[in-house]
């Protein structure tokens, strides 16, 4: 299992749709967000390949200004 930290940054006025969007997503929770467009979410999946796959998913959200990975962990034994 691969579990990351994500920040992501949304332009302020996208911040409900955004975190709307993410929400709707399997594997992605979101954990506080700010009127200053910072949402902070995590995400797991089975394999690296998919944990790539969704990075680039929620950068490509509209209104996402920028999704950056803070923090990564594999655990094999989940």
């Amino acid at each position: 299992m691969n579990i990351s930290g994500i920040l992501v940054q949304a332009h302020p006025k996208n911040i409900t749709s955004v975190c709307d969007a993410l929400v709707d997503m399997e594997g992605v929770e979101v954990h506080a967000s700010n009127e200053a467009g910072k949402i902070v979410v995590t995400i797991e999946q089975e394999n690296n390949a998919q944990m790539s796959d969704m990075l680039l998913s929620l950068q490509n959200i509209p209104g996402v200004l920028a999704a950056s990975m803070v923090y990564h962990q594999f655990d094999d034994a989940m």
